[in-house]
């Protein structure tokens, strides 16, 4: 009996829930932005920006789709 190569997925989940967009607001690329969210590296400038950004613009929620 074979089985798969690999175990089955779980759900998928958003650790950090539109950071293509955000990163791309901010002229990072998404993964300098990833990085420093997830604490692997130190960037103060990038962090105040980040939250500046987030305070201003509106939360996505599911019942915001179209």
């Amino acid at each position: 009996m074979q089985r798969d190569a690999t175990p089955k997925r779980l759900r998928r989940r958003w650790r950090f829930r539109g950071i293509c967009a955000d990163a791309e607001t901010l002229g990072v690329h998404r993964n300098s932005l990833y990085k420093v969210l997830s604490g692997e590296r130190q960037s103060r400038s990038l962090m105040t920006r980040y939250r500046a950004l987030k305070a201003i613009r509106p939360k996505a929620t599911k019942d915001s789709r179209p």
